[in-house]
């Protein structure tokens, strides 16, 4: 068995942890191999079965991406705040690891977005998405102004701050933030948030997951950006389109106590904890 851990350098505790998971994992008889959040070697992607991720949601949201196209299952060690996606508390790492080099441990799947720009007709996959797709306009730029199809119906225009296009996993990231639903895993869809939208009415739609999400600018639509799962980004042309959808691909993660959902949702973004009133 080999196992990849990337760690998130800027934390000062995810040094200590990559030290004790990797005598923990030696002791058990299983090889190492480690890269950075911000400068991660292929060998960590090349043959691990297993990746680790130390950190938060966007330290784990980095490594996914890379993992989705070799899907290598990935856990993730929460050094962050949130952490809908991280499962590990620094509390149990012995146990943790013996579970992991044991097999004692299920893979949880998730659809990730597939996207694409279009360009003279000609479409060129960007990136795989664990969270979300923005189509947002810099910060310089003023509203801008962008149509939205569904499965080759048309939507609507928005003038807006930027579209949102997010998967289940997202939902509880930016998506939310921009007024979007909270959607719980095993709803196996795809979410269309408008930011800051000047259309009355404008509210989330949640498609099939079979769905393909067209986004064109129109009108006053400059300085466009196009950002997935706030990791890479690119400039967009106003003669450009972005096409979202979900991948043949899924990201798999290990889950070995899974987290209650509604739980989490209580704790991690109401702060609250226990029975209710």
């Amino acid at each position: 068995m080999k196992v990849g851990i990337c760690v998130n350098e800027k934390k000062q505790e995810a040094a200590t942890y990559y030290f004790k998971l990797s005598e923990l994992f030696a002791s058990h008889g299983v090889e190492v191999v480690t890269a950075g959040k911000h400068n991660m070697s292929g060998d960590v992607f090349a043959d691990c079965d297993l990746i680790i991720s130390i950190g938060g949601d966007g330290t784990f949201l980095r490594v996914a991406s890379s993992a989705v196209e070799r899907e290598i299952p990935v856990f993730g060690f929460n050094l962050g705040t949130i952490g809908f996606l991280t499962e590990f508390e620094p509390d149990s790492i012995e146990e943790t690891v013996s579970r992991i080099c044991d097999g004692r441990y299920s893979i949880e799947e998730r659809s990730v977005l597939a996207t694409y720009v279009v360009s003279d007709d000609q479409k060129r996959f960007f990136g795989y998405a664990v969270n979300d797709a923005v189509l947002t306009r810099e910060v310089d730029a003023n509203v801008c102004h962008l149509s939205v199809e569904i499965n080759g119906a048309f939507v609507g225009t928005y003038p807006c701050d930027g579209i949102i296009v997010a998967t289940q996993t997202g939902s509880t990231a930016y998506s939310l933030s921009a007024g979007g639903p909270i959607i719980a895993p095993g709803n196996d869809v795809i979410l269309v948030t408008p930011i800051c939208s000047h259309k009355m009415g404008s509210r989330t739609i949640v498609a099939h997951h079979d769905s393909t999400v067209r986004i064109t600018p129109a009108g006053k639509a400059r300085k466009l950006r196009l950002i997935v799962d706030g990791q890479t980004s690119a400039k967009i042309r106003e003669d450009e389109r972005v096409i979202c959808e979900c991948a043949d691909k899924k990201v798999k993660i290990v889950r070995i106590d899974p987290p209650n959902f509604y739980a989490a949702v209580s704790e991690k973004l109401f702060g609250e904890s226990g029975n209710g009133g």
